[in-house]
């Protein structure tokens, strides 16, 4: 094992977005005002367009992607913890068309909200801090 982190659970925050907003910028916003350190998510809803990249292991860098369309959330699932002092959301959904073909990967900025309703878990410990990461060229704790 790695790394481990122990926690004990929180409060339960229940959200619902705005059309319009941004997703991965409206959970961060609610993070950085509420002061969570570390918190467990999921979602679900509609989005109007999903902003998400991939991760390429052997260029060790992020590949970004726009699906410019209505999509359903099938599921969506992250965290927060600590980067450079402030709260990060890291945060993968997966999506469906309106024939039901899926599409998924990390969220980006620029995913427009449809109607989301996110669970936020808030987590009480010592939270973990993001560090550069030399064998895979990512921020991980």
């Amino acid at each position: 094992m790695s790394s481990h982190h122990r926690f004990e659970p929180g409060t339960v925050h229940l959200l619902r977005l705005e059309t319009g907003s941004d997703l991965v910028e409206e959970i961060t916003r609610f993070a950085v005002d509420n002061h969570l350190r570390a918190a467990w998510l999921s979602f679900l809803g509609a989005v109007r367009r999903a902003s998400l990249r991939y991760y390429d292991q052997e260029a060790r860098e992020y590949r970004d992607f726009t699906i410019d369309r209505h999509l359903e959330v099938l599921s969506g699932v992250g965290n927060i913890s600590m980067l450079d002092g402030r709260p990060f959301l890291h945060a993968h959904a997966a999506f469906a068309d309106d024939a039901g073909a899926a599409f998924g990967g990390h969220l980006n900025i620029g995913c427009e909200v449809w109607s989301i309703e996110v669970r936020l878990e808030q987590l009480h410990g010592e939270p973990p801090v993001r560090a550069f990461d030399e064998p895979t060229g990512l921020n991980l704790w």
